[in-house]
């Protein structure tokens, strides 16, 4: 076996062919090699010259005269292969010597424990002996971490599976209520479109809105840009929202349609007054046209107050061969009664299913599931749709130059 540089074809192939995160993929290689010149890809091949290992890192200044480097969920290899993992490891560190590396953060893409919504182990991936591997290379886990943390990438994620399923099996396999709410989408006329970058304002809005809910602060708009122009083809920044003059042409449609009805009923009712079925038909299609009369007032006095076009939700969203990955999101609380982050997930869904991708990942929770957990309602929300968990490795640091990595610590605590 050899290690190396891989020129960006190769490295592209092997990554696609390859399951891998988004964030080991060439266009973040090309966007950080044109802007930034931090990024290096490496890999090993067999004696035939084929990819077996691939991994894109980036570095950071660390200490003034050292660097930091992070492997992005990588590298894409055969974790089970514990020689390819020894000779990977060990030779990136002769190589991470020669670039004045302080440390190496690596979080492989490895699957620690495959979990059901509620937290209950389905099935356990036996990782003691790569994790032993690993500390003999000199790489120190840095724990089965729970919660969100600034630091590394979340530990914990919420996948649907979409392999070999129709979208009515998608469907029917959510509860009752999250079917519900997209059926009523439909109804409501919610729409869905992808911004342009000049739009970013119209999401972070919407963004800035959860970080109040939420009582934290996460990011600022120039990451959204940045993650726009670093996927310029595979991230979509998605609105759902409602044009209410539409939905108010419709709301008078119905109700035109209902106020026939209603006539007809009455008509009929009067022909059989003691009809028991006249009766109840009467009643519900009266009640009815109420309920549109109601509708159609609510949406004229939000014309008024708020005007003819309102932004439900929004989020992030990448994809690679691999994954569909609902990232940062948002949404405006005074119209949750609209439903507009179902649309947005269902309309991803269906996005995801035509282009032939197997996963749609939720993205992070924090790992607790006890009844009074921070993000509660968000693990209940992913769960409607029928995600289930998936807990992985962790994190592992190897300090390169040990010495000054203790006074970094020191200087850190």
């Amino acid at each position: 076996m050899e290690f190396g540089r891989l020129n960006q074809k190769e490295y592209q192939t092997f990554v696609q062919e390859h399951f891998s995160h988004y964030t080991q993929s060439a266009e973040h290689f090309a966007f950080r090699d044109a802007n930034q010149q931090d990024v290096h890809l490496l890999g090993v091949k067999d004696e035939n010259g084929a990819v077996l290992a691939a991994c894109l890192l980036t570095e950071a200044r660390s200490l003034k005269f050292f660097k930091y480097f992070y492997t992005h969920r990588g590298p894409v290899m055969d974790y089970s292969d514990l020689n390819l993992v020894k000779f990977f490891y060990s030779n990136l560190t002769k190589y991470l010597k020669k670039h004045q590396c302080l440390y190496v953060l690596t979080d492989p893409y490895l699957l620690e424990n495959l979990r059901d919504a509620k937290g209950n182990i389905v099935e356990n991936y036996d990782n003691h002996l790569f994790i032993k591997q690993m500390e003999q290379l000199g790489y120190q886990h840095q724990g089965y971490t729970v919660g969100y943390s600034q630091m590394s990438q979340i530990r914990w994620l919420s996948v649907l599976d979409l392999a070999d399923k129709t979208e009515d099996q998608l469907l029917k396999e959510m509860d009752y209520q999250t079917r519900r709410n997209i059926k009523k989408t439909y109804e409501m006329d919610v729409q869905v479109r992808t911004l342009s970058i000049d739009e970013t304002d119209r999401f972070f809005k919407l963004f800035r809105m959860a970080e109040e809910k939420h009582g934290f602060k996460f990011r600022d708009k120039d990451y959204f840009e940045k993650m726009q122009r670093t996927y310029p083809n595979n991230s979509m920044l998605k609105l759902a929202y409602i044009d209410l003059e539409n939905l108010l042409e419709k709301q008078k449609a119905q109700h035109k349609t209902l106020r026939k009805e209603l006539e007809e009923a009455e008509q009929k009712l009067q022909e059989n007054p003691n009809s028991k079925k006249s009766k109840t038909k009467h009643q519900q299609v009266t009640q009815q046209f109420e309920k549109q009369e109601k509708k159609i007032a609510q949406t004229e006095a939000l014309i008024e107050t708020d005007g003819k076009v309102l932004d439900l939700a929004a989020a992030l969203y990448i994809y690679n061969e691999h994954e569909m990955y609902y990232l940062s999101s948002g949404s405006n609380p005074k119209y949750n009664a609209y439903m507009g982050a179902y649309r947005l997930q269902w309309d991803m869904i269906k996005f995801a299913k035509e282009h032939n991708i197997k996963r749609y990942n939720f993205y992070g929770i924090t790992g607790d599931f006890s009844d009074d957990a921070e993000d509660k309602g968000v693990q209940r929300f992913k769960e409607g749709f029928n995600a289930h968990v998936e807990e992985y490795i962790g994190d592992f640091i190897k300090p390169v130059k040990p010495l000054f990595y203790k006074i970094y610590q020191l200087l850190n605590r």
